[in-house]
């Protein structure tokens, strides 16, 4: 699909070409000041800097449209604001995220949503997606079409599936988040091997933030076992592993502090116990709401007093403008905060745009060498495209026919041969802007699951059979006359991220079911259809399909979510056996009937009186799918090749790699495959006395796995990984029994207790089977 409809709105903004950045240090009256001069360290140019702002021009610079300067310097005005979720966000439906899409950048490579990405637990895919994505940032910055500074990875733990932004994180998993964000965080930021940032990631919403319906006014109450090893790893991870240079607050607020007003956390946490040196920026709004939906305070100007003092740097804002242009002096003229608090506040934010040659002259500004050539480039069309299958989880694989073989890949060449005609089915058949789900920008085409399939199957037909969310224009009666005709069937069904869709910002879901008649039109076409067919789910967070799990009409699901760009290329060659689906579930697929199982304002991790316990480190009720789930047209066989012997007890405080184990993974199927080895562990006395069911460990990928190929994979353990947190949030090394198992719960291997386990006899099978 081509961007037709929105020609018109880009030919507004082609009028205005973008123009070649001109550096804030070539400016006449700025080049000899020392702010401008790189032999300087950076803490005196941006202390002579901040001494050459007027107060209302301080002011100006801490808000996210920045108004520039021009008493005693010239500054241009600078937009904070950037959307990177998955590709450079905004275009003529968000013009507020900054980047603009006009020549010579008028498209950027939409990849898939993160809580998809996530799926191909690949850490290599993380890194080049989000490589080429700050690549592309910083080429439109280059250009003057975009700024340096992205809010961006969104890490928040996916704890409830009803949240409306769920699938815009990686999942629900600590683990997988943080190593998510490791590969987002260099991507945009670059190695920082020429001593500058190629852009400012930013990870969001700290601290515990994960729902949309009173986000303004919610108040989490979080334990500090949760807060420890749930909420908080991911955020001290950005920090201390990956060196984030921006962190936003969120809106809600945790424990009787609203977020962007809690010092302890922004200042005792962030900044003093785990070294922070970036700078904070307020959730849109955020600091308004601290007035006026917390009532957290008496007057406006205690507001920004109380959020300056606790550490947001930059505020951004919606609607009614900017409480710190508005109330900022008020609180300087009541005494409520000095000069010298804004002060910090500017060398925060300065320093990262020092860091990204913001203020460098031309002749030594990093990162020219990125050209608008590389924006929508073939490469990255190309690894849209790998990231996009990569992200693909086949759940349901069924045996079908006389031969009992499973029902997926599908071959064009035996379908041409049928007299029976191909048939899709479903509100998703030719989906388009529904792959690019939220906070997207412009990409050059978008290919459509009709589209891809059609060039595979000329011969197929169609019908919608519903709308998507509304229970107007039915067509079941339609839908089930084409499946009743038809050989195989492919339903497509799911929900969407758009506002007024399902999951969305500032909406969460009321339940997991499809919604409309998409239930109603499944139903129908399998008592149409002659054979089993294939279910094709697209959607961010979790659909309940315990329905179809095992009904023998259903032979195949594949859960495709928002895919990006190249969705419906990657769907096409799913089916059709062109690729080999790898990827696994990195959230738990509930039931509908969870939603009676944990209630959405509750904030525990853990079963309690009221909860069956959230995701699959805790949760006690039974999945549909769990956690790491996910099946390939072929099968592995795992083998532990060093049974480890070896008790915690013995593990020292300074060793980085105490223990080995190595694992070899035989493909034992006909087909070339990928494969991700998932690491679980079980600890002592698992799901008792608060202790989590199991965690991820580690992840690896293997690509090009051939037939019979064997393939060695090894997790290096040390005393961190023994580490539970307790009731007062301090972590603790448990000595005893622990179960290293697979994503299906099997035991690979034990270890720290009085035994250990031998290598398995036969292996561990996983994969199609």
């Amino acid at each position: 699909m081509s961007w037709i409809t929105l020609i018109p709105f880009l030919g507004l903004l082609t009028t205005c070409l973008g123009q070649q950045y001109s550096s804030q240090c070539d400016k006449p009256r700025n080049v000899q000041l020392p702010f401008c001069d790189p032999s300087l360290s950076i803490e005196v140019r941006i202390a002579d800097l901040i001494s050459r702002l007027t107060l209302e021009e301080k002011i100006g610079w801490m808000v996210h449209d920045a108004q520039g300067a021009s008493q005693n310097v010239d500054l241009d005005d600078y937009y904070w604001w950037n959307e990177g979720l998955k590709g450079i966000g905004g275009g003529p439906q968000s013009p507020e995220y900054g980047a603009r899409f006009r020549p010579p950048t008028e498209y950027a490579t939409m990849f898939p949503q993160p809580i998809n990405l996530a799926s191909s637990f690949n850490k290599d895919l993380f890194l080049a997606v989000g490589n080429a994505t700050g690549n592309e940032a910083r080429a439109f910055f280059n250009v003057g079409n975009g700024g340096l500074t992205y809010w961006s990875p969104n890490i928040n733990i996916f704890r409830d599936p009803r949240w409306g932004r769920g699938h815009e994180t990686p999942g629900e998993d600590p683990r997988l988040s943080i190593e998510f964000a490791k590969g987002w965080i260099r991507g945009l930021q670059g190695d920082q091997a020429n001593g500058f940032l190629k852009n400012s990631a930013c990870c969001k919403h700290f601290s515990a933030h994960s729902l949309e319906n009173d986000r303004f006014t919610f108040d989490a109450m979080v334990n500090q076992q949760d807060m420890a090893d749930t909420y908080l790893p991911v955020f001290k991870s950005c920090v201390q592993e990956s060196s984030v240079s921006c962190v936003m607050c969120a809106y809600n607020a945790v424990n009787g502090f609203p977020a962007c007003a809690d010092k302890g956390m922004l200042t005792g946490t962030l900044r003093d116990l785990w070294g922070f040196d970036g700078y904070v920026v307020s959730d849109c709004g955020a600091v308004d709401y601290v007035y006026s939906r917390h009532n957290y305070t008496e007057f406006p100007a205690q507001s920004v007093a109380a959020v300056l003092d606790a550490g947001v740097d930059v505020e951004c804002f919606v609607g009614g403008g900017s409480y710190y242009t508005r109330y900022l002096q008020d609180a300087l003229n009541e005494d409520l905060i000095n000069q010298g608090n804004l002060d910090i506040a500017l060398e925060h934010g300065f320093r990262v745009l020092m860091r990204l040659g913001y203020f460098e002259p031309n002749a030594t500004r990093p990162f020219t060498d990125i050209l608008p050539e590389i924006v929508d480039s073939a490469p990255h069309r190309t690894l849209s495209l790998t990231a996009a299958r990569q992200s693909i989880v086949l759940l349901k694989n069924s045996p079908t026919g006389k031969a009992s073989l499973p029902l997926l890949p599908l071959d064009p060449a035996t379908l041409s041969h049928k007299q029976a005609t191909m048939a899709l089915v479903g509100p998703h058949l030719n989906a388009s802007m529904a792959f690019l789900a939220n906070y997207y920008g412009v990409p050059s085409s978008i290919s459509t699951p009709l589209e891809q399939i059609r060039l595979r199957v000329p011969s197929v037909q169609h019908e919608f059979g519903c709308d998507l969310t509304s229970f107007a224009n039915p067509r079941l009666e339609e839908a089930a006359a084409l499946a009743r005709v038809s050989l195989p069937v492919i339903i497509f069904v799911g929900i969407s991220a758009s506002h007024g869709g399902v999951e969305y910002e500032e909406h969460d879901r009321p339940n997991l079911t499809l919604p409309g008649l998409q239930s109603d039109l499944i139903r129908v076409v399998l008592d149409a259809s002659t054979e089993p067919v294939v279910l094709v789910v697209v959607s961010g967070g979790v659909v309940d399909l315990s329905e179809w799990k095992d009904n023998p009409k259903v032979g195949a699901i594949i859960w495709a979510g928002y895919l990006g760009q190249s969705g419906g290329e990657a769907i096409a060659e799913v089916i059709f056996g062109e690729y080999n689906p790898s990827g696994r579930l990195g959230q738990t697929f509930y039931s509908n009937e969870v939603i009676n199982q944990f209630e959405k304002y509750d904030m525990n991790m853990r079963p309690h009186s009221g909860s069956l316990g959230r995701t699959y480190r805790f949760y006690t009720g039974q999945p549909v799918y769990p956690f790491g789930f996910g099946l390939s047209y072929t099968s592995f066989e795992y083998t532990i090749l060093n049974p480890p012997a070896l008790k915690i007890s013995q593990i020292s405080l300074n060793q980085d790699c105490a223990l080995v184990i190595n694992l070899s993974v035989r493909n034992i199927g006909a087909r070339e495959a990928e494969h991700s080895v998932l690491w679980f562990v079980s600890p002592p006395n698992a799901g008792q006395m608060g202790r989590p069911i199991k965690n991820l460990l580690d992840f690896e990928r293997l690509d090009s796995i051939l037939p019979n190929m064997v393939k060695e994979v090894s997790l290096c353990l040390n005393r961190n990984h023994f580490l539970l947190a307790n009731e007062a949030g301090e972590f603790e090394v448990v000595s005893g029994e622990w179960k290293l198992q697979d994503p299906r719960g099997r035991i690979l291997s034990t270890f720290g207790g009085n035994r250990t386990t031998p290598p398995l006899a036969t292996g561990g099978v996983v994969g199609a089977k």
